[in-house]
């Protein structure tokens, strides 16, 4: 009995509220746990290191590179054509940024709609029942969780709608009378292209369409079609009118199609991907092993097909061992499977029917291994990653980091995260070169110039690290980091010209991070510089809001207030800055200053030299300035003894001999018990008691590496940490700007060691 496709279409029926239901449902039941997921194996280059994923790129960007962000043209590129999911990435992107559960949800959302559409498919083929248990066997198969799971598999779930959608589309060309209806032919068209701008495979639902229209719309047979075309050969008759008429259809489609694959080649500038050993070790064995290897494949994703038992993340790195004989029992398998696989296709082509042509649109398709990404290896990084988080392997890490780069020279995330780990193992040169090597490949990454820029402040270049923070400031102008970075190794050069420079940029920092209390505090700093007190005390005045605790802007700020003559306004801040730091030293040498100077507490002072002497007995300003404090206690004898403990810690101190040889004349003198040690109204003062206009361990950021998001963050999106926080550590060396200030305290110490001497003289 022949086919009738007329009958066989009636079958169709439209998917109705409570199917989709049911399939929407079973789909969230098994993946629901997949928002909970983070990125991982090619996510991380496709999402994390992707620079077309940011607002910044250019949109034209996305179709002049590959799949994972780099240009086409470049003979690294993976050829890898996909610019509408790197879209979808770019929403996803717009909507949450790197969290990675939106692009998880919508992955989600995709599998459901391709469900939806796969039963819409089977309803062409199958009895109603039949294709809701076949599209919910589909929407559950655990062959697909890779798909769904792995954010770079929303490339297959993409080109599977548009793929589907194609088919679906190309079933309506054919109208009443065997009439063609061009409307759904041109939509399969674009919707081919569509797919095949997902994902390269979406272009192989034209010889679906081939299939269908030839066995399925016209009803042909094997046998009818050699017949037809011996007789024709022979002259013996003509083409019937409904053959000529698909035959029109199929050339239109196969010329569409065509014009499709030299864009496309067009697109990889006529190259292929360079791929190695690590990548696809079959693609580059010998014969016989590359074809018995590659069709072995064939069965055993079938196999996988009927018992998925035995599922893999990523099928590269020879995870399917070579067939390197033919004598290899595998090789039985590959043999039965083209066997059974032939019988089928005999059996579909050869007789008429429904079963027929049921099981010829069904016929398991070819699946083939995934391939890795030129710029993946992280399965390398992220041990190596694991490893450096123990100080007594950080070679081995470096190991596997140099094991990477050897398997893949334009690795470009290897060269980044050796360069970090360089770094952590103070090999700074080595970590400039790693960098240097990551900028030939990608000079249009901000973070490698930022991350060249810290390298040169560990190398003590600042001209060089300001020269590379420029650049990624060329290359990303909200760059945060090097914002802030820059900003500060401007202030802390000295040079008045770049300070108007380092403002614009703290002002632009804060603006990104309005939160971040460094910000305002070096904006303060600034001022402070400038002479600008009042602008100094609102910035300080914001730090110390958004972070209450903030200690040197509570100490700057003190400071700042001592210095335009509101020693008393001081006070206060200097009482919250030791609440919670009271191991503050130099807060409370200020401290003991005020309260000897203005409040005329000479108790409360002394409290404070004493208490700096308990937590470091060799301060020779805290111990000169208790000296003081016996002084005015008019106890000469104690303060005598006072000094000669200071002299020996400080045996070059000219300052500390001159004030003792002053005490002893006191005492010695015959007028020391007739009149008082100091006129009325007079308070002591040495050198000791000034606290130095700017303080190393206070006024300063230093900046200190940081790693860079993949490119990655984070990878490390996590370990990406921010530069330049305060820290109280001394700075190993001297700028220009210190050294002048050095010589201003030095010579306002002088002056008032000459009114300290007046005053001890009685003058």
């Amino acid at each position: 009995m022949r086919f009738c496709p007329q009958v066989f279409m009636e079958k169709m029926a439209d998917i109705n509220l409570k199917e989709v239901s049911l399939i929407v449902g079973v789909v969230t039941a098994c993946y629901w746990n997949s928002l909970l997921c983070g990125f991982v194996f090619d996510d991380v280059s496709a999402i994390l290191d992707n620079k077309d994923l940011h607002p910044s790129t250019p949109l034209k960007t996305l179709f002049q590179n590959d799949f994972w962000g780099t240009p086409m043209s470049e003979e690294r590129s993976h050829k890898s054509y996909r610019p509408l999911t790197v879209l979808t990435f770019r929403l996803n992107y717009l909507f949450s940024e790197l969290k990675p559960m939106s692009y998880h949800l919508l992955n989600m959302i995709f599998h459901g709609v391709v469900s939806v559409i796969f039963l819409k498919v089977c309803k062409l083929f199958l009895d109603h029942k039949s294709s809701v248990i076949a599209a919910l066997l589909f929407a559950v198969h655990p062959v697909h969780t890779e798909a769904v799971t792995g954010v770079v598999g929303r490339a297959e779930l993409l080109s599977s709608i548009f793929f589907l959608a194609a088919f679906l589309s190309y079933t309506k060309s054919k109208g009443p009378d065997n009439s063609i209806v061009w409307t759904p032919i041109v939509l399969t068209v674009f919707l081919v292209a569509v797919a095949t701008l997902c994902k390269e495979q979406g272009i192989t639902v034209v010889g679906i369409c081939c299939v269908y229209e030839v066995f399925i719309a016209q009803g042909y047979t094997l046998p009818l079609l050699c017949t037809t075309a011996g007789q024709f050969l022979r002259g013996k008759g003509s083409i019937p009118f409904s053959m000529l008429q698909t035959l029109i259809k199929l050339i239109v489609l196969m010329f569409s199609t065509l014009l499709l694959v030299v864009i496309r080649v067009q697109v990889i500038q006529s190259q292929l991907p360079v791929f190695t050993r690590f990548d696809n070790p079959a693609a580059v064995s010998p014969t016989p092993t590359r074809q018995l290897t590659f069709n072995y494949l064939l069965p055993l994703n079938a196999w996988l097909l009927l018992n998925p038992s035995e599922l893999c993340c990523d099928w590269t790195m020879g995870t399917i061992p070579l067939i390197e004989s033919l004598l290899d029992i595998r090789n039985v398998a590959t043999f039965a499977f083209f066997c059974f696989l032939g019988a089928l296709g005999v059996f579909s082509l050869r007789y008429p029917g429904d079963s027929s042509k049921t099981v010829l649109m069904i016929i398991p398709g070819k699946k083939y291994a995934a391939r890795i990404a030129p710029n993946h290896l992280n399965v390398y990084i992220n041990l190596a990653n694991l490893i450096r988080a123990n100080e007594s392997r950080l070679e081995e890490a470096d190991q596997l980091y140099r094991q990477a780069i050897s398997m893949r020279p334009d690795f470009k995330q290897a060269y980044i995260s050796r360069g970090e780990l360089l770094l952590k193992m103070n090999k700074p040169l080595k970590a400039k070169e790693a960098y240097l090597k990551a900028l030939e490949l990608d000079r249009s990454n901000a973070d490698l110039w930022y991350n060249l820029a810290i390298v040169h402040i560990e190398l003590k270049e600042p001209n060089e690290a300001l020269k590379n923070f420029n650049h990624a400031l060329e290359l990303n102008p909200k760059h945060k980091l090097a914002l802030f970075n820059s900003a500060i190794l401007m202030q802390e050069s000295g040079e008045v010209k770049l300070r108007p420079e380092a403002r614009k940029r703290l002002l632009s920092y804060i603006n990104e991070e309005p939160q971040d209390a460094n910000g305002y505090f070096n904006l303060g700093m600034l001022a402070m510089d400038d002479k600008k007190d009042t602008e100094a005390e609102m910035w300080m005045k914001k730090a110390i809001k958004l972070q209450a605790d903030f200690r040197s802007a509570l100490f700057n700020l003190a400071l700042l207030y001592s210095q335009t003559a509101k020693e008393l306004i001081a006070l206060p801040v200097l009482e919250e800055l030791l609440r919670y730091y009271p191991d503050h030293i130099k807060g409370l040498i200020l401290k003991g200053d005020i309260l000897m100077n203005q409040k005329k507490d000479i108790l409360g002072a002394k409290k404070c030299f004493e208490k700096i002497l308990e937590m470091d007995p060799s301060n020779v300003q805290g111990k000169h300035n208790l000296c003081v404090v016996y002084f005015e206690e008019k106890d000469l004898l104690k303060a005598e003894r006072c000094l000669v403990e200071t002299l020996a810690l400080a045996p070059h101190e000219e300052y500390i001999q001159r004030h003792l040889n002053i005490v002893r004349d006191k005492i010695s003198s015959s007028s020391f018990i007739e009149q008082p040690i100091l006129p009325a109204g007079k308070t002591s003062g040495v050198e000791g008691d000034k606290i130095p206009t700017e303080n190393g361990d206070d006024t300063r950021s230093e900046p200190r590496p940081t790693q860079i998001l993949k490119t990655s963050d984070k990878s490390q999106s996590q370990s990406n940490k921010q530069l330049g926080k305060n820290t109280d550590k001394d700075i190993p060396h001297k700028t220009a700007k210190e050294i002048k200030e050095i010589e201003k305290k030095r010579v306002a110490a002088l002056k008032r060691l000459e009114e300290i001497e007046r005053i001890l003289n009685g003058e």
